[in-house]
């Protein structure tokens, strides 16, 4: 069973503090996909410290060395699955149904932006938005070999 912690709009320090970041379990995952706004590049120095592998891209309200280090989306393979990872600023307030056309051949879909948690499927990819953190909002991915379960998280 792979573990993966799906986390956005952090807003640290503007909206949020490390110490929200602190709560969280980290030696119980073994992947982080981030989808951006992080505002300050130290964020991504301390999920990049942590043990899980770190996968992010940049939001719309990140810094410019942000911008410039990750891309704007990123398609990655876990266990089976192809996941596309995108803030979503780049369809509205984060439409999963414009999203899904940025990219080829996934199966799940993870954004954020619109701070606000969803979980659906379109056109057969699973969407996925875990909520802004920055409201204390995240979630846990569990992915079997042909399986996922989602448990949305508070802190």
């Amino acid at each position: 069973m792979i573990k993966v912690l799906l986390i956005s709009d952090i807003h640290i320090p503007k909206r949020n503090r490390y110490d929200k970041l602190e709560k969280i379990n980290y030696s119980q995952l073994d992947y982080i996909i981030a989808t951006g706004d992080y505002i300050e590049e130290d964020v991504i120095f301390y999920f990049k410290s942590q043990k899980p592998i770190f996968y992010g891209v940049f939001g719309n309200a990140d810094e410019y060395n942000i911008k410039f280090s990750l891309p704007e989306k990123r398609i990655i393979k876990l266990g089976n699955y192809n996941i596309g990872i995108i803030h979503g600023h780049q369809a509205g307030w984060g439409d999963p149904s414009k999203l899904i056309q940025r990219f080829n051949n996934i199966d799940v879909l993870i954004y954020g932006h619109s701070h606000k948690k969803d979980d659906r499927v379109i056109k057969g990819i699973r969407c996925i938005n875990p909520g802004a953190f920055c409201d204390g909002k995240y979630a846990i991915l569990e992915m079997g070999s042909d399986s996922l379960s989602l448990k949305w998280m508070q802190v």
